[in-house]
């Protein structure tokens, strides 16, 4: 039931129903983190590797991971805002008509992080609303990424940001 893996996998999204809302712990225990996702949620894949979790709502299970969670390393010479600024530079490159909407320095109870939420397309009909979460606890950043079709945005950026508040360290 758990497999874990997060990179901005950012495929194909459609249909429409409201998540529930009962929520479930998901903890990774290699790299001593945990958050909560809707109950109905799906851990598709896991990994202790670069890509730790990869989670599908069961109304986009074919189209689209949800929710996903990397890990990365820091180089030696690079702070968070370094890491945030060189993430936002490669999205607008690889992701076609990328659009930054929100880029905020926010607190978590473990430590700062920065919220990016943006649109992209994969096609003309396609559009979808992201939102981020990079965590670090030197020398390791957490990329921690929801994605929604932007037509569901309303339903799905509350989900993705309660996910991001229960996120913890433990241990």
């Amino acid at each position: 039931m758990g497999r874990v893996i997060m990179v901005l996998t950012l495929v194909l999204l459609t249909g429409a129903a409201c998540p529930a809302a009962e929520a479930k712990v998901f903890r990774q225990y290699d790299h001593r983190l945990q958050f909560t996702v809707p109950d109905d949620w799906e851990c598709t894949s896991q990994s202790p590797h670069q890509f730790l979790a990869m989670f599908a709502a069961p109304e986009m299970r074919y189209e689209i991971n949800t929710l996903t969670l990397v890990h990365q390393t820091l180089p030696a010479h690079y702070t968070l805002t370094d890491y945030v600024v060189s993430t936002v530079a490669s999205q607008e490159k690889m992701l076609w008509q990328y659009r930054l909407l929100d880029k905020q320095l926010l607190d978590n109870a473990y430590a700062p992080y920065y919220r990016l939420a943006f649109t992209w397309r994969l096609s003309w009909e396609q559009q979808y609303f992201v939102l981020q979460m990079i965590i670090c606890r030197y020398p390791d950043v957490y990329v921690l990424t929801g994605t929604c079709p932007a037509s569901l945005r309303e339903v799905y950026e509350p989900l993705f940001q309660r996910v991001f508040d229960s996120f913890a360290f433990v241990g």
